[in-house]
């Protein structure tokens, strides 16, 4: 009887599926470099764009992917929040990112701004402030408006683009 351990899956030696280098495939959530031209051919977005975040956060997002529930109140509303230029943010670790939008609504900070506002105006007792009950209540409008993500040129007046994720499964980290 073969053991694991001695490849007896029939997949090459260690179980590794063949043609990887010996390396495993890497979760659903991970692309590798090379990839990221055809992730991203037929999405609005096509440049990468960074997450700055804590180092702890950092692994937790390569361990198990983007989890929009956890993301914390921002400008416009409840996403996943990544930039063109890392340095617009702090942080101590910087996540590379392929973000696939294909319906993003898209804009400058004025032309955003005033959609997530009509939506603010919407919900009962908000009084113009963004509270995590209003900030998600902006995201499920969006989503229910046929939006993936935010894409806000310019955001904020010096060349940097924001792309804010509003479901996951258009993102994959770009393995470091």
């Amino acid at each position: 009887m073969a053991s694991a351990r001695s490849g007896g899956s029939g997949q090459g030696g260690g179980g590794r599926p063949p043609g990887t280098g010996g390396q495993p495939p890497p979760p659903p959530h991970v692309i590798r470099p090379a990839e990221v031209a055809a992730w991203l051919a037929d999405s609005v977005n096509k440049r990468v764009t960074h997450h700055r975040t804590t180092h702890a956060d950092a692994q937790d997002i390569l361990e198990r992917g983007v989890e929009i529930a956890r993301s914390r109140i921002g400008a416009y509303g409840q996403g996943f929040y990544t930039v063109t230029d890392p340095s617009a943010f702090p942080g101590d670790t910087t996540l590379a990112l392929a973000v696939r939008t294909r319906r993003p609504l898209v804009g400058d900070e004025d032309v955003v701004g005033r959609r997530v506002d009509a939506i603010v105006e919407q919900v009962p007792g908000a009084r113009g402030r963004i509270t995590t009950r209003v900030a998600a209540r902006i995201r499920v409008e969006l989503l229910r408006s046929g939006y993936d993500a935010i894409i806000v040129r310019d955001g904020g007046g010096d060349g940097i683009d924001y792309v804010i994720v509003l479901d996951a499964a258009i993102v994959r980290v770009v393995r470091p």
